[in-house]
């Protein structure tokens, strides 16, 4: 029995050495695995690193700023605009080098009619250093940029903080005018109310006119501000407003439901007003080269009629009318018999005289419309009386023509304003219907246009196709 089994235990050192032998090898193997995971991914983490650590950071500062003057030389204003700025985050520069690349930054702004931008500039360029070598130069464009932007409250406030009218700008406006309890209003706010009044209405009368002149028409419109009176009207409002502002916020008149309603129209309107005055503004740019194209496409229409000025003597009857027609015959003074004879009490004084030119087609001052009369007037040479009386609701009148001017074709200078109105208008129109078109497809819009019939049974079965 004792030689069927064996129960002898096996040579345990022999067995542990063939355990750690195993032990190493994998632990090798992993070791080396490790290592190479490692490497790839250290690999990988630089070549990402090297991507994104490239931007700006391996070109030096003087470098930067060699790459800034090239693009100014080359005219690519905001191209060398950014890099000027990557100079400045760069490079060590002090106070006085700082603000003389704010400087060069607000001229590249302003160059680009970017006003704002550039007012911002020359104002970190002082802030950094007053130089007097581009001291005078800095005032001058800072002016210039406030009378582009139609900025004209804030001008005179500028100029009187720059010429040393007054310690600064803000105690050059801020003067106060009246007092509601602790709320004050100042000079300079109301100046900025005149402003927005002026801008107000330029948007509803100056939408077609070139930028210079929409700029002299605010000048002019704010310049009429300028008395007493008018200011203190204008005080009188902002002051009734207020007060009025007040009692209703007290009575809690905005929580009224009507209320709310024309709150949220109002906010409606408004946004949707300044979403398209947004695209309009971004989209429609008239060049110099716009302006003679369409003029050289459309001169019939800029084409100023034949037009003649006349006197008149106003009388009852035809048969007055036609005494006084052959005493101008026999050498009578047409101004003389006007002034004795002519019903007319605002021409008598002036011999008979009317300042308004005729023309073809239009209103023949004193007698009123009539293409046949306007036509008579036309056909006759100046000096000449017409032989005939002409009739209107007021009487007999006995015409003379005193002075004529032949058609002519208007230039390009004084057509301008009206070509602006015209290609303005036609490019307005073209941005609204693609606006539509674009935003009607961006958001889904579906017009039944078989139910809008008031009479249509909108449960009945839609007539006609659907559109977009």
């Amino acid at each position: 029995m004792g030689e069927g089994l064996n129960l002898t235990l096996p040579d345990r050192g022999k067995r542990s050495e063939k355990r750690s032998k195993a032990v190493v090898l994998l632990l090798s193997l992993v070791l080396i695995v490790a290592a190479a995971n490692l490497v790839v991914v250290t690999m990988l983490f630089g070549i990402s690193k090297g991507k994104a650590g490239t931007v700006g950071k391996d070109m030096p500062a003087e470098a930067v700023r060699g790459l800034a003057l090239k693009l100014e030389e080359q005219g690519l204003r905001e191209h060398a605009a950014d890099a000027w700025k990557e100079y400045l985050a760069a490079a060590d520069a002090g106070n006085e080098e700082r603000a003389k690349v704010w400087y060069r930054l607000g001229k590249l702004y302003q160059d680009g009619n970017s006003y704002e931008q550039a007012l911002d500039a020359y104002y970190r360029s002082e802030s950094y250093a007053k130089l007097p070598d581009i001291e005078q130069e800095i005032n001058s464009r800072v002016q210039e940029c406030l009378e582009a932007a139609g900025k004209f409250a804030a001008l005179r406030y500028e100029l009187a903080g720059r010429v040393g009218l007054a310690e600064s700008t803000d105690t050059a406006g801020g003067e106060v005018l009246a007092e509601i309890g602790d709320h004050k209003i100042t000079k300079a706010e109301l100046d900025r109310r005149i402003d927005e009044m002026v801008d107000r209405q330029l948007q509803m009368m100056g939408a077609y006119m070139p930028e210079q002149e929409r700029v002299r028409q605010k000048d002019e419109m704010v310049k009429q501000f300028a008395s007493g009176q008018e200011r203190t009207h204008i005080l009188d409002q902002m002051l009734f407003e207020e007060l009025l502002y007040r009692k209703a916020r007290e009575e809690k008149l905005a929580d009224a439901p009507e209320v709310k309603a024309l709150l949220q129209d109002a906010e409606r309107g408004l946004l949707a007003q300044r979403a398209l005055q947004k695209e309009i503004s971004e989209q429609v740019k008239i060049t110099p080269g716009d302006l003679q194209t369409w003029y050289d496409a459309h001169k019939k229409d800029y084409v100023e009629p034949e037009q003649a000025k006349i006197s008149h003597i106003l009388v009852k009857d035809e048969s007055t009318a036609k005494e006084i027609i052959a005493k101008l015959k026999d050498g009578g003074n047409f101004e003389e018999l006007a002034k004795e004879r002519s019903l007319d009490e605002e021409t008598k004084t002036k011999g008979g005289a009317i300042d308004t030119w005729v023309q073809k087609g239009g209103y023949v001052p004193s007698i009123g419309s009539s293409d046949e009369v306007a036509r008579t007037i036309l056909g006759a040479d100046a000096g000449k009386v017409i032989e005939e009386p002409v009739a209107s609701d007021n009487g007999f009148h006995v015409v003379k023509v005193t002075e004529k001017k032949p058609e002519r074709q208007k230039t390009l200078d004084e057509a301008r304003d009206d070509i602006y109105q015209a290609l303005r208008s036609q490019k307005e129109t073209e941005v609204r219907e693609a606006l539509m078109n674009q935003l009607k497809e961006q958001y889904k819009v579906v017009v039944h246009t078989s139910r809008l019939d008031m009479g249509t049974d909108t449960h009945a079965a839609p007539r006609g196709d659907d559109s977009k």
